[in-house]
């Protein structure tokens, strides 16, 4: 009888490592490492947090996360030199590009499509029912 219940990363990864290893040849035509590295990165004045940016590297994609600037320095640039940081991050990974979730109607897309990210897909219906766009940037 199969039973299905809760559990922990911890107890699953040597079976998914094994598993997932087994057919990677099948997948990519070679063994592959799936070398996944978290990121944070914060922006400081005065020694004050005005800005944070989070997510992770996973075999040759840059996610970010998040970008959170403190709501009186936005316009300043922060959030440009954070994304320059992440991007910077990836790329010294051996990142090919940078993903990443935003809301359709955020202000956020128009600072991501300055710096040279596109569009690549529609999220509609999406968190809280929301519609939100997938972008992505090439880095070289």
């Amino acid at each position: 009888m199969i039973i299905v219940e809760k559990t922990t990363r911890d107890d699953i990864k040597e079976f998914n490592e094994k598993e997932w290893h087994s057919v990677d040849v099948e997948h990519y035509g070679k063994p592959v490492e799936w070398n996944d590295q978290d990121f944070i990165f914060k922006a400081t004045e005065n020694e004050q947090i005005v800005g944070t940016i989070t997510g992770k590297f996973q075999s040759g994609v840059l996610y970010i996360d998040s970008i959170i600037i403190a709501k009186a320095k936005r316009g300043l640039g922060i959030g440009k030199k954070l994304t320059a940081k992440a991007e910077d991050f990836g790329r010294e990974l051996k990142a090919h590009k940078a993903h990443l979730i935003t809301g359709r109607d955020w202000a956020a897309a128009n600072f991501y499509e300055a710096l040279g990210y596109l569009k690549i897909a529609d999220l509609p219906n999406h968190h809280f029912k929301k519609d939100f766009v997938i972008y992505e940037k090439t880095l070289e």
